[in-house]
């Protein structure tokens, strides 16, 4: 499975980075806009839920800028944040994201998302930097072809790979406890939800 490459700013663009959405385009643009086949997705980290009349996150960009993800039309509990994950310290991904200009230039803007987009919006459990350290290491371990077992490094002989994630392997119990205890323990979530986010064959 391709994992992306979240270091392409073009495909995980910073919020100031993003297309703004565009009020007073005809119908013919508003469709080609929607019809065009190139995805970017807005990585954040969820530092607050500042819901009061609808439901709205904080959360920070790749370059440590914060902003608001409003879901427009909604009721204060329409979403369940901490069922789908969106959770704060975790990593929120939103696909197709648009930045909506403010009304006072001194302001920042935000993303508001159509209520039949609400659904969209996924989770890594995960802070956004390692979010992107581990798709990084994960690219470069797949484009090599991992071998041997990922606790002693012991090539020989049968390995068992993770049962939750599929990516690390080990050649025994112990190895796969030591590396559990390490640092497996958070990454493994993060992979299993990197990897449902993006099902990409390789």
């Amino acid at each position: 499975m391709v994992v992306p490459d979240f270091a392409d700013t073009a495909a995980f663009p910073t919020f100031a980075g993003l297309p703004e959405i565009v009020t007073t385009a005809s119908q013919e643009q508003q469709a080609e806009n929607n019809n065009k086949e190139e995805d970017w997705f807005l990585l954040g980290q969820i530092k607050d839920d500042m819901t009061i009349t609808q439901p709205t996150l904080v959360l920070f960009d790749r370059a440590g800028s914060p902003f608001a993800l409003m879901f427009d039309g909604l009721g204060p509990g329409a979403v369940d944040f901490r069922a789908r994950g969106l959770r704060k310290g975790s990593t929120a991904v939103v696909p197709r994201a648009h930045r909506t200009p403010p009304k006072d230039e001194s302001k920042r803007g935000f993303v508001a998302l159509a209520p039949e987009d609400a659904g969209s919006v996924r989770a890594v459990p995960g802070p956004l930097p390692r979010v992107i350290e581990l798709g990084k290491w994960l690219r470069e371990r797949r484009a090599a072809g991992a071998v041997g077992c990922d606790g002693c490094w012991r090539e020989d002989g049968e390995m068992k790979k993770c049962t939750a994630c599929g990516e690390l392997q080990y050649c025994g119990k112990e190895c796969q406890a030591k590396a559990w205890n390490d640092s497996h323990k958070i990454d493994c979530k993060m992979i299993k939800a990197i990897d449902a986010i993006w099902k990409h064959d390789d």
